[in-house]
């Protein structure tokens, strides 16, 4: 090759020896752990997805090609490829013994262990330095987001994997032209096919940096082109097979398990391009302490996001590539640099160009960060060119194992949480907690139901009933649907159906309340699950019948009644905002308006971004007479919504 590569000192042997050895630990800790996490926030329709691509193959059922009669969750799912979700079904119509959680986290964890063994190995590829694979690969183990949610996120994590695969036997079959051909074009057809079989778009992506790094290796490297020119071009046109090979290998697998892609091999695929980049769907988003609209997110959402939810000695690592560039050219390539800076940084500022929909942290560019890891390990492993006393060359690893102990000792002691990290930068998760969504997957939803169904007794002539504002609950308690009956019900709506325990998420819960420590209620909460005092999630006892009551009366407009079982409700669970505007409002009807206004202040209380409680509340002040209060109220409410995201 005619790059001006530098030579490099030779590096002990045993280096791959322990790449191995970790290769092979992760690929067996993370199935073995993997029990142990809940299932994802939207998994649930994951699971319908994989059953309706079933339906279509085998009973012919259109389901999988039209989500438009379903509810908004399912917006566009035919988007999505099925090259997971439906092996998995199909697993467990032949397996239905083993529970479908179980089977699809087993599997989700061996790819989300793949994904770590071939950043490694991408590191590796990159630098011929078994040293610098290593430390990309502990870096990225213990890079604790990624660890758990390589334990249950089906969709970011296995397209990251087949991405990043794909990357590697991209890289490896430029490299190694002419040998280990067609193991390097297969391998690229599997990863690609994985990345395309998941998310069409970002299939596309990679064929664009197929290309791009083709031809840019073609450019740089004067002595491979001669080379593939000899012959009558027979290296090239072998490439150039290689390549289209491996697309159409890719391409069958992931059209394969997608009935909607099937429909129109070309154009549908495109038009799930066109549509991922910009999602119709926008819901409320906490950054930086206050809600957005996830279509309308500061444009620095992601970067951030990645900056303060990763191990910091990783991002010193990075910038330290960045500062070392030219150096780094010169040790390594043109080529590697430019791959790497461009893979991670293109997607991120391309969403920002096209001011893309953005939500849940940056889990959807999972796919970028063994770029960055490669980078970090890069960097830090250049502090060796530094040092000239060859009996030294362990400092650049301990260097970075030292920077990454707060992040092992942290992964190690908040299992199965990890995927609530927050680095020193932000402050760890107590600095995060009112800023940021912390358990936004819902991870934590399986250790609440899991503490219900060892402290929970039976009660003769009916189930235990269990309400939640988290999604697909009731699979926790498949096996105890005898005695336990799950449902939906929204958080601040809980006391109008009658339940035994509530497990409740933060998500949505208003900043102010969780600044404040009025959430959780200190009273009714009787279990929590907690990373470093912060709770993630918490199960409440429902003490108190009469708000039930006093909501059918209130529905019925029989104000005395309500208000006389609301006084009762609230002398159990003083926590309840709905519970105490709609007091307020009986109290006022029946003419009671001090007290009202008393009630309309405990809801304000409890939750002051709610704009209808200051309402309500300068109603009544201007029924007693008191302009000026009513006034300071109606300020207050107006204040309150101008805050307030946007709605579409």
């Amino acid at each position: 090759m005619s790059q001006s590569v530098s030579l490099q000192p030779a590096e002990n042997k045993n280096w791959r020896n322990i790449f191995i050895l970790f290769s092979i630990l992760i690929l067996i800790i993370m199935p073995a752990l993997s029990h142990s996490y809940g299932q994802t926030g939207d998994e649930w329709i994951q699971i319908d997805y994989g059953q309706f691509i079933w339906d279509y193959f085998f009973k012919g059922d259109k389901q999988a090609l039209d989500f438009t009669n379903k509810q908004f969750q399912y917006s566009h799912q035919e988007y999505y490829g099925g090259v997971f979700d439906f092996p998995m079904t199909v697993l467990h119509h032949w397996f239905p013994s083993i529970g479908l959680l179980a089977l699809r986290h087993f599997f989700n964890s061996i790819l989300g262990a793949l994904l770590m063994v071939f950043t490694g190995l991408l590191g590796f590829r990159l630098t011929k330095r078994w040293s610098v694979g290593v430390i990309a690969l502990l870096f990225i183990i213990f890079s604790p987001r990624i660890f758990g949610e390589g334990m249950n996120n089906p969709k970011d994590i296995p397209f990251a994997t087949g991405f990043t695969i794909a990357m590697f036997f991209l890289i490896s079959l430029l490299e190694q032209m002419p040998r280990k051909f067609w193991r390097n074009v297969i391998g690229l057809g599997l990863g690609w096919g994985l990345a395309f079989g998941l998310r069409a778009a970002g299939g596309v992506l990679f064929v664009a940096y197929l290309v791009l790094f083709t031809a840019l290796y073609y450019i740089l490297n004067k002595d491979w082109k001669e080379t593939l020119q000899k012959d009558n071009k027979k290296l090239l046109k072998k490439l150039v097979l290689g390549l289209f090979v491996g697309v159409a290998i890719g391409y069958i697998i992931g059209l394969s398990t997608w009935p909607w892609g099937m429909q129109s091999p070309i154009s549908n695929p495109l038009e799930s391009l066109k549509g991922m980049a910009n999602r119709e769907v926008s819901i409320r988003v906490l950054f930086e302490g206050q809600y957005f609209r996830s279509d309308r997110m500061p444009w620095y959402y992601e970067l951030k996001w990645i900056f303060i939810s990763n191990p910091v000695i990783v991002l010193l690592g990075a910038v330290l590539f960045v500062v070392l560039s030219l150096q780094i050219r010169k040790r390594y390539g043109t080529f590697v640099v430019i791959v790497l800076l461009f893979s991670a940084l293109f997607p991120l500022l391309y969403m920002i160009y096209k001011h893309s929909t953005v939500y849940d942290s940056w889990r959807h560019v999972f796919f970028v960060y063994p770029y960055w890891v490669v980078m970090g390990a890069i960097g830090i492993d250049m502090i060796g060119t530094f040092i000239k006393n060859p009996k030294l060359n362990w400092v650049p690893p301990a260097i970075a194992i030292v920077g990454l102990l707060p992040a092992i000792v942290w992964t190690i002691r908040s299992h199965p949480n990890q995927v609530v990290y927050f680095n020193e930068l932000q402050g760890g998760v107590k600095g995060a907690y009112g800023k940021y969504d912390l358990d936004y997957y819902q991870n934590s939803g399986y250790q609440a139901a899991q503490w219900i169904e060892q402290n929970a007794k039976p009660v003769p002539g009916r189930k235990i009933v269990v309400l939640t504002n988290l999604s697909g609950v009731n699979r926790y308690f498949e096996k105890d649907s005898s005695w336990i009956a799950a449902d939906y019900q929204r958080w601040n709506n809980r006391h109008v159906r009658a339940y035994d325990y509530y497990i409740a998420y933060p998500r949505f819960i208003s900043v102010e309340q969780l600044e404040s420590g009025t959430w959780p209620p200190a009273g009714a909460t009787v279990h929590k699950v907690e990373v470093d005092g912060v709770p993630l999630c918490v199960v409440v006892e429902q003490k108190n019948k009469d708000g039930i009551l006093a909501a059918e009366a209130f529905e019925k407009k029989d104000y005395a009644t309500a208000a006389q079982k609301y006084a009762s409700f609230v002398q159990t669970d003083n926590s309840d905002e709905n519970a105490y505007m709609n007091y307020a409002i009986s109290l006022a009807s029946i003419g009671q308006i001090d007290a009202g206004i008393q009630a309309i202040q405990r809801a304000a209380q409890i939750d002051p971004s709610r704009p209808e409680f200051f309402q309500i509340m300068a109603q009544l002040y201007q029924a007693k007479g008191d302009t000026n209060a009513a006034q300071n109220a109606m300020n207050q409410a107006q204040s309150i919504m101008m805050k307030e995201p946007e709605e579409e």
